[in-house]
């Protein structure tokens, strides 16, 4: 799904292939093998290649990706066994030394990460190429169609050629502000929502899903935007948002939302949304709404590779291809560089009126908004994120 999980730990030790003859093969050379010091991980790949004939190429970033069997066939065909680790853009950051030898390539969701991860590589000897963008993803607030008359009452929601537009300064004002805001009293639809709880849009747990990384990432600019408060006001406003215990991944809130009221605004990946409208039964696409946050918040996926060294430069190559994009937009709506293709997408699965109203056959290209929610410096999004949200 887009998940980015946040591990605390060293990144997991490269997967082996499904084959079981492979498997037994690696295995026997394993047991055989005359040196486990440091040449035996240069032996066992040359190893691997000498009975499969591909290139093995290990990378970090978004492991649900690499594991469609459409995008591995384009792997296989061009000589490459790609194996990723899912992995989050902040972990991304602190790879260094050895741990760091072993990656050839990393999709970074952000350019703040997209920094640390080449000034990383540098360091080590590394000559990181310039990045590339393989996808982007923006970050949108899914709510039920029947939800949307009591948001437009609070002036939470404005329909914008065609595009639905949630204002975060205005909600974010309410939500510090306004007394008993609960979905009761503003006229919301028992069928999709539990009267007497708050008004709450409510992402994946930012301690442990990129999604909600990014969701904090939003509220941060928007406050500043609002109130030019001290950090001290930031942080104390903020915290009052986390107080309830929320899904550790964007695809459990997903779950959450379809199968009850409990979360009747959800903030997720508008890929994942898109996604699980179009692959779970029994789910009516049109009942459902995508609100595309004022200001925005994007994950952009770079792709930067360590050099030619391994293939990895090959995989970023295959990436931003297009056969690959084309399996990417069709398979998880993904927006890459040619727009046309998430288009078709979308309107191949009957979907294009969950994103834009009124024009089913209109550009279904990414409204403007006012301005877009940077993700701060890593090192400062750990401290906020400890401080607002009292991550272990």
């Amino acid at each position: 799904m887009g998940e980015i999980h946040i591990h605390s730990g060293p990144p997991s030790p490269r997967k082996q292939a499904p084959d079981e003859g492979r498997r037994r093969l690696l295995f026997m050379a394993a047991v055989g093998g005359a040196c486990l010091a440091s040449g035996a991980v240069g032996g066992g790949l040359w190893f691997q290649r000498s009975l499969t004939g591909l290139t093995p190429v290990f990378g970090g970033g978004w492991e649900g990706l690499f594991a469609s069997e459409e995008i591995g066939d384009v792997f296989r065909r061009r000589g490459l066994d790609v194996d990723v680790n899912n992995l989050s853009g902040i972990d991304m950051t602190y790879i260094k030394g050895r741990d760091l030898d072993r990656y050839d390539f990393f999709l970074c969701p952000a350019d703040t990460i997209v920094a640390a991860v080449k000034n990383n590589f540098r360091m080590s000897g590394q000559s990181p190429s310039n990045p590339r963008l393989v996808f982007q993803a923006p970050m949108v607030v899914l709510v039920h169609r029947d939800l949307l008359e009591c948001l437009a009452s609070q002036s939470l929601v404005r329909l914008e050629n065609g595009f639905s537009m949630f204002d975060v300064r205005h909600y974010l004002r309410l939500r510090l502000t306004a007394p008993d805001w609960t979905w009761g009293r503003i006229g919301a639809p028992e069928a999709v929502a539990q009267g007497d709880s708050q008004i709450e849009v409510v992402s994946g747990a930012p301690c442990s899903a990129g999604g909600g990384d990014l969701y904090l990432s939003l509220l941060i600019h928007a406050h500043r935007k609002s109130y030019h408060a001290d950090r001290p006001r930031l942080i104390s406003d903020l915290r009052r948002l986390f107080q309830n215990s929320w899904p550790p991944s964007s695809f459990g809130l997903l779950q959450e939302f379809f199968s009850s009221h409990q979360y009747p605004m959800a903030f997720v990946y508008e890929h994942d949304a898109l996604k699980y409208l179009a692959d779970q039964q029994g789910i009516a696409a049109d009942e459902y709404r995508l609100l595309y946050p004022d200001p925005g918040v994007i994950s952009k996926h770079m792709f930067v590779g360590r050099d030619d060294k391994g293939g990895s430069e090959l995989v970023g190559d295959l990436l931003t291809s297009r056969e690959v994009q084309r399996i990417m937009a069709r398979r998880f709506f993904l927006r890459g560089a040619d727009a046309g293709l998430f288009e078709q997408a979308v309107v191949a699965h009957g979907m294009s009126g969950c994103i834009r109203q009124g024009d089913a056959h209109g550009s279904l290209a990414l409204p403007s908004t006012s301005d877009i929610a940077p993700f701060p410096r890593p090192d400062l999004m750990i401290q906020l994120r400890n401080e607002i949200v009292a991550c272990a």
